[in-house]
């Protein structure tokens, strides 16, 4: 069986070559564009599927990598076919930093129900935020007419 290093190494040239990607031409009818990225996507799909396929359910240590390849193959491409999606999830890692810092300062909550109650202000903060709205505001409009 060949050394894990080099298949590793194959696994980011494929992301990187699907990263780069530009899409297709901008001539094109948007029909066209859009099933010559879903091609595309799905040659990204089985090349990395044969890279992996012969480490998945092994002993090797990229089995774990294989896995979970395996199990999350029809999301890792999204963005190939899909221009608007981002290739990292930078954006998410970032927008919970805040949260994560704030738990390491505070020690965290002493109870599963501190927990549930940080993480739902956390995303109802989160996402008024994203839709440009004023918090104080939504939080009067929250408590002035309780959801049931």
């Amino acid at each position: 069986m060949p050394t894990c290093e080099p298949r590793a190494k194959d696994v980011k040239a494929l992301y990187e070559r699907a990263v780069a990607y530009a899409g297709p031409d901008a001539s094109w009818p948007p029909a066209k564009q859009e099933a010559a990225r879903r091609t595309l996507l799905r040659a990204f799909e089985q090349e990395l599927w044969q890279l992996c396929a012969p480490y998945a359910h092994t002993s090797s240590p990229l089995h774990t990598l294989c896995e979970r390849v395996e199990r999350f193959l029809p999301e890792l491409f999204v963005f190939v076919a899909r221009p608007e999606v981002p290739s990292d999830n930078n954006l998410a890692e970032r927008s919970v930093r805040p949260l994560v810092i704030a738990r390491k300062i505070s020690g965290g909550s002493r109870s599963p129900k501190g927990s549930d109650t940080r993480m739902d202000l956390f995303s109802l903060f989160g996402t008024w935020a994203a839709q440009g709205l004023n918090p104080f505001f939504q939080c009067l409009a929250e408590l002035s007419h309780p959801h049931s």
